[in-house]
């Protein structure tokens, strides 16, 4: 299997998939493919996500000539489609960093993580983003065993100092979520939710209003580094010439750097909108407005929307299988959640690829002396990715320290990448759901 590629990398992507996120989004700013020209820059950045968008923004601020090229539109991929929680952390737990880092750098990754979604809500605040940032999540447990696990968890996160959490019980649970799913969850005040394509396009606005120059539609189809030099050729005919390159490619970095895509898995995420719920409704079932997780390997996640729909997303079954087989199987998992709820219509449904390396530690390097990228957010991306581009942008002016503390977590190669991809997701699909029958 080759990698999963987004529908714009085989031509021009002219719209968005159908989600709830693009038909609540202006989309009228656009930004020009670039095509039969050639231009200099100091660093080129491949992406435009919240990982590309945001180093770009931070390089402009510092004064640094920037060009970005995306293939699709801003926010196309897995930045414009996830289920928008801004969480604090890895998707690895803190003990798989500890091992490979030491306790100290452990600690100063957790720091520099809570670090992320301070810069997100002043970039929100700063560039006066609508995106319906709100704060509040919630980790929903099913079993005793998963609520000993939330309070093992609480205390790892007391002993890296952080106290915004709550452990609460049945009863106490009702405050956040009304459920016959669950026995109890760890509240955290400190993590949220947004609408990702509206943060996208506001870092976008930004990015380009602070000078950088930016190209949809304008897929990167080569790559050819020298000394002095990186080139960088479209498909749309245009060239770019950079001292520095920012490879934020996410699932579709297979195209340019095979390597890269044969250190994480294409992991397919789906994400089902309902019709407007009444108020009572949306209150009745979330009462704080809060986004919630369960505890599952392979878990559902959901929250309201700005118009009170229930977005309701989680990993597939069957990922291959049509759209008419993925809404009856989302269906059926949030009637099991919010029985009040099965009958309610689904309005949109859409999904994308997440890269999750075999350990789910974030991959941050250097491909080459004058290439970075980082990858491998794991479901985790929306305040991480913020952060790789600010350590991206400090190490190309020789701030290196946050980057090579990320860059030192390793993440293997997976063997014969091309042929095992797919059985191995499919594989582990089955285990950790097997896993999650048994309370495991």
């Amino acid at each position: 299997m080759r990698t999963p590629k987004s529908p714009h990398l085989d031509g021009f992507q002219q719209r968005h998939v159908n989600s709830w996120y693009a038909a609540s989004t202006d989309l009228g700013q656009s930004y020009p493919r670039l095509e039969r020209e050639s231009l200099d820059t100091e660093v080129c950045v491949i992406g435009g996500g919240f990982t590309g968008l945001s180093c770009a923004l931070e390089l402009a601020e510092r004064g640094t000539r920037v060009i970005l090229l995306e293939g699709g539109l801003i926010g196309f991929g897995a930045s414009g489609r996830n289920g928008g929680q801004v969480l604090h952390g890895f998707a690895c737990a803190s003990q798989q960093i500890e091992q490979q880092l030491g306790r100290d750098a452990a600690r100063l990754c957790w720091q520099l993580s809570r670090q992320a979604l301070d810069r997100l809500s002043a970039r929100v605040n700063q560039h006066q983003i609508d995106c319906d940032l709100r704060w509040g999540y919630l980790t929903a447990a099913s079993t005793q065993r998963q609520m000993n696990a939330l309070r093992e968890q609480e205390q790892t996160l007391q002993r890296y100092d952080y106290h915004q959490t709550q452990l609460l019980t049945k009863s106490e649970l009702a405050q956040q979520i009304v459920s016959p799913a669950y026995i109890g969850g760890l509240h955290d005040t400190g993590c949220g939710h947004l609408h990702p394509l509206r943060y996208a396009q506001g870092l976008a606005r930004a990015a380009h209003q602070a000078g950088v120059k930016i190209h949809e539609q304008s897929r990167a189809s080569k790559i050819t580094p020298s000394s002095d030099l990186i080139t960088i050729q479209t498909a749309s005919g245009g060239q770019v010439r950079a001292q520095r390159l920012v490879l934020a490619c996410n699932v579709d970095i297979g195209a340019l750097d095979r390597p890269l895509a044969q250190r994480f898995l294409p992991v397919m995420s789906h994400i089902v909108a309902t019709e407007p719920l009444s108020n009572e409704l949306a209150s009745q079932l979330l009462p704080s407005n809060t986004a919630v997780c369960d505890s599952n390997h392979v878990l559902n996640y959901f929250r309201l929307s700005s118009d009170r729909r229930m977005l309701f997303g989680g990993r597939l079954k069957h990922p291959q299988a049509g759209d008419a087989h993925i809404r009856q199987e989302r269906q059926a998992e949030l009637a099991r959640i919010f029985p009040l709820l099965a009958n309610s219509r689904i309005d949109y449904s859409w999904g994308g690829y997440i890269d999750m390396g075999l350990n789910k530690t974030p991959q941050f390097g250097q491909s080459h002396p004058r290439i970075y990228y980082a990858q491998g957010f794991a479901g985790h991306g929306v305040a991480l990715t913020g952060l790789a581009g600010q350590l991206i942008a400090q190490a190309i002016h020789q701030e290196n320290a946050g980057f090579d503390l990320f860059a030192r977590l390793k993440s293997r190669a997976i063997p014969l990448h091309r042929y095992s991809a797919a059985p191995l997701v499919r594989l582990g699909v089955m285990f950790y759901r097997m896993r999650d029958r048994l309370g495991l």
